[in-house]
């Protein structure tokens, strides 16, 4: 299953509402299940007010959690790659110039 990037609040929320329910949430916890609703791990229902009346895992939710249960996030490769070679490059750069001055 591919990791999905989530922020602090979004883990935290998704673990309360896997553990306690929607009952264990905050006043607060609203922007992160919508969040979490994008991408689709959580269903909510709102007031009319637009503060959260309820919220559930959906069945994508539990499985996410299943494969990944320390939710770690996703990693970009590209900039991981990016970074290699800005190393590799600055390694034969410094070593090129540590030969120019008879180092």
């Amino acid at each position: 299953m591919k990791r999905i990037r989530l922020t602090k609040q979004e883990k935290h929320t998704l673990r309360v509402l896997s553990m306690q329910g929607f009952e264990g949430l905050g006043e607060l916890e609203s922007y992160a299940i919508r969040g979490l609703e994008a991408h689709g791990l959580v269903k909510g229902a709102y007031m009319e007010g637009g503060g959260v009346e309820d919220a559930r895992l959906t069945n994508y939710g539990k499985a996410y959690l299943t494969d990944n249960p320390k939710l770690r996030n996703a990693i970009d490769w590209r900039w991981v790659a990016a970074i290699a070679v800005a190393t590799f490059m600055l390694l034969i750069i410094g070593c090129a110039l540590l030969k120019s001055h008879g180092g």
